[in-house]
């Protein structure tokens, strides 16, 4: 007979200790339950059962959830929302969503916007202070996403800014916290206002970025004027503030390594093996959510349909039987198995490949042009969901 999931242990990610150093307390709890719970709902911590949950059918978006957790009120925000990819289970209305933006950011495509990537970067870096200690992520952490995504809608590049502010602000929906509500619904509508404005200067005028490709896409019947306005808000939503704090990530537990930092300075090739395993160790993104569709048995609990479920990575990256040592950090690790940051499946993160080169080539760049990188504050904040770095200070030695 199936266990009640009231039966199941209660794990707390509210201490200090977890908001501080997270994944030794996660493989702690993975090596005593595969399953708990905590106040969010259900929580996955065995490796096969989170890697398993990422593509199970049974499984769906836990977003519309989240949404009425926050208080959303109605209106554009909300409205938009009903309408992103995120508020779609597996089915046909999800892939062809999905097919387009696949297709414009998939792997070969994403490759196509990395010299773009480091004329950014080596824009901000020719632009940078080296006299004095430099707040990395305004100066690369912020900028480097953020210029891309005004290459993608054909913005002056000056509006990175606004780019990256407005998605900081209303990625905070992950939160769970409804004090922050007013602030996401403003920041929604700011970002709204400023996609209609490009989409309607570029529908007459098409050249060779995103937001003309997606226009196309309208005329070849394959994405609708309102999906097309959607899918510029998601993408800008989700890629400015995550890519920003993956990127200041990997500087700190790089550059803290000085061993590590001297190899990538002599050697950029090293970059995608550093990133990979950065993203292991010290990951962006500590947990996904889900929605049980269905009554399930999961590890011998009863979890009834309706029932938010977490798949926690931090977790999962430091299974010491998928990666040996895994409080280790260690960038000759071999590729395989991969880290589970991006998902799988449907619900596979479209923008992984862009946010993989820009992470690489800021590390690769800065290490490169400043061999002699000091950290002079470095501080992060971990809820359930995500690693934030909260500052990122460093003085920028050429040597």
């Amino acid at each position: 007979m199936l266990k009640a999931v009231e039966n199941l242990p209660v794990v707390d990610f509210a201490t200090k200790a977890y908001r501080t150093q997270p994944f030794p307390i996660l493989a702690d709890y993975a090596r005593q339950w595969r399953v708990a719970r905590s106040t969010r709902g259900v929580e996955i911590f065995d490796y096969d059962l989170c890697r398993a949950s990422i593509v199970d059918s049974r499984l769906g978006t836990g977003h519309p959830k989240l949404m009425e957790v926050l208080g959303l009120p109605d209106g554009s925000a909300l409205d938009y929302k009903r309408k992103s990819i995120s508020f779609y289970n597996r089915g046909e209305t999800r892939r062809k969503l999905r097919r387009p933006i696949v297709r414009l950011l998939g792997e070969g495509a994403s490759e196509e916007f990395r010299q773009d990537i480091r004329r950014i970067v080596s824009q901000a870096i020719d632009a940078v202070a080296i006299d004095r200690p430099v707040d990395l992520i305004a100066e690369f952490c912020d900028r480097i996403p953020s210029s891309l995504y005004c290459k993608w809608v054909n913005a002056p590049e000056s509006d990175w800014k606004f780019v990256a502010k407005t998605s900081h602000v209303v990625q905070q929906v992950h939160t769970r916290d409804s004090s922050r509500t007013d602030d996401i619904v403003e920041g929604f509508e700011k970002l709204l206002s400023y996609i209609d404005e490009r989409i309607e200067s570029r529908r007459g005028d098409l050249g060779d970025d995103l937001i003309s490709d997606l226009i196309r896409e309208t005329h070849a019947g394959n994405l609708t004027h309102d999906e097309v306005r959607t899918w510029l808000v998601k993408l800008a939503e989700a890629n400015t503030d995550n890519s920003s704090h993956q990127i200041a990530i990997a500087v700190i537990e790089l550059a803290s390594r000085p061993d590590v930092w001297d190899r990538l300075a002599k050697d950029p090739s090293l970059a995608p093996a550093a990133i990979r395993e950065v993203m292991r160790f010290h990951p962006r993104s500590i947990s996904t959510s889900r929605e049980a569709l269905v009554d399930m048995d999961m590890a011998g609990y009863a979890v009834p349909a309706g029932t938010p479920v977490f798949a926690n990575f931090g977790a999962a990256h430091w299974n010491s039987r998928r990666y040996p040592k895994p409080e280790w950090f260690n960038i000759d690790r071999p590729v395989r198995p991969l880290h589970l940051n991006f998902g799988g499946g449907v619900f596979s993160c479209v923008g992984r490949f862009v946010v993989t080169i820009e992470v690489e080539e800021t590390v690769a760049m800065l290490a490169k042009e400043f061999p002699g990188l000091r950290l002079e504050k470095a501080n992060f904040d971990h809820s359930p969901m995500f690693t934030s770095v909260t500052d990122l200070i460093a003085t920028l030695k050429p040597n």
